[in-house]
């Protein structure tokens, strides 16, 4: 059966899915509807990504805006990483505060990150695998981001690796929410 436990950002849950070792190697559950739906998240996923990166990469700070918000499941397949959610919902005395977790691949640890939040991670390892199962389809026209330096969180890395397009996002405190 899933741990699953809230965390300090209202709807942001952790994750321990069951898992099962052999001599044959290991079988992993990384999602269950009626689980979900009786923790008060979404199940609907209609995308599911794979990502690898290497030490010191950052990836983020990344979210959907109206009408493509979605909610997302992330697991660490591989790897070690630092996860962050920053809250961007309007109206809530956690609008603007991050939260992050350690996710670790056969660890079986993930995390929900409700619509209304942006998410990132942080790679700790050589390189790791993340896996996002989210509720919208991509659309590249809502597909936005927060600058990963612009609000209060250490990030514990001299000189990330960045992409071009996460460089670019605007600061947090510039930031007009949708949410």
């Amino acid at each position: 059966m899933f741990e699953i436990r809230a965390t300090a950002l209202a709807g942001v849950m952790s994750l321990r899915a069951p898992a099962s070792r052999d001599d044959r190697g290991s079988f992993q559950k990384l999602a269950h509807g009626p689980s979900l739906s009786a923790a008060g998240m979404r199940s609907d996923f209609a995308e599911i990504y794979c990502s690898t990166s290497l030490r010191d990469v950052v990836r983020g700070m990344h979210f959907q805006a109206p009408p493509h918000q979605h909610a997302k499941l992330v697991w660490c397949l591989e790897g070690r990483v630092t996860d962050v959610v920053l809250d961007l919902r309007s109206g809530r005395d956690s609008y603007g505060r991050a939260l992050s977790l350690d996710l670790e691949g056969g660890g079986r640890n993930g995390v929900y990150v409700p619509e209304g939040c942006a998410h990132g991670f942080a790679v700790r390892s050589d390189h790791a695998t993340l896996l996002y199962m989210v509720t919208s389809v991509h659309a590249p026209e809502a597909d936005l981001g927060i600058r990963w330096d612009s609000f209060a969180f250490d990030w514990r890395i001299d000189r990330p690796i960045l992409s071009a397009r996460d460089r670019a996002h605007r600061p947090l405190a510039e930031f007009a929410t949708p949410f």
